[in-house]
């Protein structure tokens, strides 16, 4: 074993064996060339890329996979409506409101793992969630507002008027 002194520092020069118990290598001479010494080639991947097409008439989302877990979007990705569903959720009707809100969270979740196809089917769902919940909410405070004028105009003049 070859010790050297730089700077205070003890280095070792000699190779580790390739397995615990193992002789260690001669030195001055590289380790063996063979199945157990070498690295394996490092991974190949040949960049494939997909068309997706979506069903709202947009132009299709091109998807090129470069390497295991890695996805590059070229193409449009669909809307996910998180904020209207939000909007909605908090000034209309929750309960349709909340089912708009996991619909925007799963379309995020699956542009981001690149499953455009499904992620275009989830942002319709969201988006006529949000519009339901809208609707719902519009009607109610119109209904309250139908209910406010005839209370004011019909019936409490009848209700103070008759005695009661």
């Amino acid at each position: 074993m070859a010790d050297e002194k730089k700077g205070g520092l003890d280095t070792v020069t000699q190779q580790a064996p390739p397995y615990p118990g193992a002789p260690p290598y001669p030195q001055g001479q590289p380790p063996p060339q063979g199945a157990y010494g070498q690295a394996p080639p490092p991974y190949q991947v040949q960049p494939t890329t997909y068309v997706f097409t979506n069903t709202a008439g947009q132009q299709p989302a091109y998807v090129q996979h470069v390497a295991p877990g890695q996805v590059i979007h070229t193409g449009p990705v669909p809307e996910d409506y998180l904020v209207f569903a939000i909007i909605t959720t908090i000034c209309c009707f929750w309960p349709t409101g909340i089912c708009a809100i996991l619909k925007a969270v799963e379309t995020r979740d699956l542009i981001a793992r690149g499953d455009i196809a499904r992620a275009n089917e989830s942002s319709r769902r969201a988006k006529m969630l949000s519009i339901l919940t809208l609707c719902i909410g519009l009607f109610l405070v119109l209904g309250v507002i139908v209910y406010m004028i005839v209370l004011f105009t019909v019936l409490l003049p009848k209700w103070t008027h008759d005695g009661y």
